[in-house]
């Protein structure tokens, strides 16, 4: 268990240090884990017990630094926000508990179905991969100056997307952001990966079947031909000036899709991959 002079020791070190507060809890389970030779696991009574202690100890609010990144998440005939948290120095995340909505019991139900609890683990590493890696990429300065604006429209897009999802009552318009979304990321990823011209990429044009095709071919990635199906779920794009009418699992089905195109687009061009872990994890049991 962490003592509370062990603690209070680390703070006077960060105070003379200079570290930031709301940094202080994060550096500490770092080095709690390294002094220890332990992962500590962020819901762990370890973590608690160094949260609770800071908070109690800095100025007030000064630990509510909101999400790194927020996805939605569909499941039981609703959407759920999955949110990643800001995070310093090395720690072990738990995907369920980044669940901060869902009822304990839709858990459990969640986790007791091998193919729910296995779609939601692939889903939980896309989001924390694009969550970092997002971040990662608008501090980098070796890609491709129209691939980069490219990347950075479909994230808003996609984040616009998310706003709408997580409201009490989804608006079915938010299709339109999956859409463009997608339609973008697919001109992101070639334009990245290989170049892309703006006439070229007029000529992609607004077709979601063309930038299939050119993503394929960019990323090699064949076994996406397999998506091609729920390209259908998208409305036409002179549509957009209609009411639009959608189910949530066909909002989902959009939703989710573009959401994984981003991911690969991330763990293409950062080191991120938790997804690779957590495969290699599945694997192993």
């Amino acid at each position: 268990m962490v003592s509370e002079d062990w603690v209070a020791n680390l703070n006077k070190e960060f105070r003379d240090a200079g570290i930031d507060q709301r940094r202080r809890p994060w550096e500490a389970i770092r080095r709690y884990s390294e002094e220890f030779n332990t992962a500590v696991d962020i819901s762990s009574d370890v973590a608690k017990t160094i949260f609770k202690w800071f908070e109690e100890h800095s100025k007030p609010g000064v630990h509510q630094v909101g999400s790194q990144y927020e996805a939605v998440y569909f499941y039981d005939s609703q959407f759920w926000v999955v949110s990643i948290p800001i995070m310093y120095g090395t720690i072990q995340l738990n995907a369920l508990d980044c669940l901060h909505e869902m009822p304990i019991g839709i858990k459990q139900e969640m986790m007791a179905d091998h193919r729910g609890a296995w779609e939601y683990a692939i889903y939980w590493a896309d989001c924390l991969d694009y969550g970092m890696g997002i971040d990662d990429l608008r501090k980098t300065q070796r890609l491709d100056e129209f691939g980069y604006q490219l990347l950075m429209s479909a994230d808003q897009e996609l984040r616009a997307a998310t706003s709408i999802l997580s409201q009490h009552r989804p608006d079915p318009r938010a299709i339109l952001n999956c859409r463009m979304a997608l339609e973008i990321f697919f001109k992101s990823y070639v334009a990245l990966k290989n170049g892309l011209t703006h006439s070229e990429a007029k000529a992609i044009g607004h077709n979601l079947n063309t930038g299939l095709d050119r993503f394929i071919e960019a990323s090699g990635l064949n076994d996406w031909e397999r998506t091609r199906q729920l390209l259908s779920v998208f409305p036409e794009i002179h549509e957009r000036y209609k009411e639009q009418d959608i189910t949530f699992q066909r909002l989902w089905d959009g939703y989710s899709l573009a959401h994984s195109v981003g991911a690969v687009i991330v763990r293409e061009f950062t080191d991120r991959n938790t997804l690779q872990q957590v495969m290699a994890s599945n694997n192993a049991n």
